[in-house]
């Protein structure tokens, strides 16, 4: 999934580009639609590391902005799709993935 997700993420920078500075934070969500469950990312504006309200962003309008989950995680419960998700970000940003590319200005992610 973690190779799925880096190819998402360059396929939006190939669209988007670099985020412009004042989008100073990003947030994955998590949702489950008529295609399964998906992922988006989406930036924001503004970040209060004391008030999670700045992640209420609300959704992308472009749908490059989804990616649907992999096959084997759509028949989970919710509570193992959102830890292995929160488990693969976390890999990617100790890794360092989020410090370089269009991610690598955010204050927060």
């Amino acid at each position: 999934m973690k190779d799925q997700i880096k190819n998402w993420l360059n396929y939006i920078e190939s669209l988007d580009g670099i985020a412009p500075k004042e989008v100073v934070a990003f947030n994955f969500g998590l949702f489950e639609s008529t295609e399964g469950y998906l992922m988006y990312l989406v930036g924001g504006f503004e970040y209060d590391e004391n008030d999670d309200d700045w992640a209420s962003l609300g959704p992308p309008e472009n749908a490059y902005r989804y990616i649907r989950l992999p096959d084997e995680l759509q028949e989970a419960d919710h509570g193992t799709i959102v830890e292995t998700v929160a488990d693969v970000l976390a890999e990617m940003e100790e890794e360092g993935l989020f410090r370089k590319g269009m991610l690598k200005n955010a204050q927060a992610i």
